[in-house]
């Protein structure tokens, strides 16, 4: 896939928000456009965000700005539209991860399916790029970040959830759950390119950027 002169918009949380980057061109979507020579990089990124809607009010307002509400604000114009989440569902909220066939944004399996149904309407099918969460640290945990009343689900689970709707969709997938060699479980890793153990650092960030140019070159235009 040819990225030069293109346009590409983010839709994500505080990792593409740019948190724990030192400065906003340290920030994976900025490395990223200099690697591929992207005209322009757009971030939506909010953190704290996430994709399924909750019932009960975060304490942060902002945190409940979900991925559907925040579609319909971004630049119609883009050539290429990342979307990246999924950890802060996972992480922390009230929403059940729901189940494949779901149309409602109450579940994460439904806000998927509602949100990958508004990309492609505004953006077409073949625009968009699906970026897999990364690992965390303790992501086999069932109450998320330790916040969750009731244990639920590991992050795989979500994980998982992605790759399937955005299969059944036939979107482009990057894994980096899996194939980015970015998970702060690993001492070594977690030192390296992780700040807290969730968002990136200088060489997480700039790390992350390399995987998504590197795979990127699977795709044809």
């Amino acid at each position: 896939m040819v990225l030069s002169g293109k346009k590409a918009v983010f839709l994500g949380d505080s990792i593409t928000e740019g948190f724990s980057a030192d400065a906003p061109e340290k920030v994976y979507h900025q490395v990223l456009k200099k690697l591929v020579g992207l005209r322009e990089a757009v971030s939506y990124g909010i953190g704290g965000t996430r994709i399924a809607r909750q019932k009960l009010p975060s304490s942060d307002p902002k945190c409940d700005q979900d991925f559907n509400l925040r579609v319909g604000a971004m630049d119609a114009d883009a050539d290429i539209v990342f979307v990246f989440g999924g950890t802060n569902d996972y992480g922390h909220g009230d929403a059940p991860l729901g189940a494949m066939g779901d149309r409602t944004v109450w579940t994460f399996y439904g806000a998927l399916t509602c949100l990958f149904d508004a990309l492609i309407c505004k953006y077409g099918k073949e625009k968009i790029i699906v970026l897999l969460p990364m690992h965390r640290t303790n992501d086999t945990g069932r109450y998320g970040d330790g916040s969750k009343k009731n244990a639920g689900h590991i992050l795989a689970d979500y994980v998982k959830a992605i790759r399937e709707v955005a299969g059944r969709f036939d979107l482009k997938i990057i894994d980096l759950f899996s194939e980015a060699g970015l998970d702060p479980n690993d001492k070594e890793v977690g030192a390296k390119y992780f700040a807290d153990g969730l968002h990136p650092n200088n060489a997480g960030h700039s790390k992350l950027a390399e995987v998504i140019a590197d795979a990127l070159t699977n795709f044809s235009d």
